[in-house]
């Protein structure tokens, strides 16, 4: 039993899976802050509607950057280890069983991070990362990913005016 079909590489629809045997997806990107493995158990599985994942987090990483979805849900469901969550401005300590969700448009960032000893597993399950219109603010940074233009844009705290940049003292001709 496993998740792609080896013959057609395709993903295994209607049946169980091992999650045991399924690859882990490694997101480093050469960071010592940034880090995590993934299993795409959704994706093994023909998922089309919703994103579902088993995530390790080891201990002295975060996540992913701290950021906000305006189309994209987040749930962040503790199976073993414990974690922190950065919400907002707030930080919470989570452990076995405990649960959180991001709705999509709230404009909470959220992370999580792990200082301590032991791996953090999760299961982190959401809308999937394909939604056109899609985009991430990331607070921290003042950044801003927009999957319609496939750029990641400066996002100014203190925002833009309408007419800047804008030839606003010429005539029209």
């Amino acid at each position: 039993m496993a998740g792609i079909d080896m013959d057609t590489n395709q993903p295994r629809p209607n049946v169980p899976l091992e999650s045991g045997e399924l690859p882990w997806e490694d997101y480093t990107q050469d960071s010592v802050r940034f880090g995590d493995r993934t299993i795409p158990l959704g994706a093994h599985g023909g998922a089309t509607q919703m994103g579902f994942n088993l995530v390790e987090l080891p201990p002295g990483k975060q996540s992913c950057p701290f950021h906000w979805h305006a189309r994209e849900e987040e749930h962040f469901y503790v199976l073993e280890g414990r974690c922190v969550l950065r919400s907002g401005e707030e930080r919470h300590e989570m452990k076995a069983g405990d649960y959180a969700c991001f709705p999509a448009g709230t404009g909470v960032g959220h992370a999580t991070l792990n200082p301590f000893s032991e791996p953090c597993r999760m299961i982190v399950a959401g809308t999937p990362r394909c939604h056109p219109l899609e985009v991430a603010v990331f607070p921290d940074s003042g950044k801003a990913k927009i999957r319609a233009l496939e750029r990641i844009i400066p996002w100014p705290q203190e925002g833009l005016d309408y007419d800047r940049g804008e030839l606003v003292d010429e005539p029209v001709r």
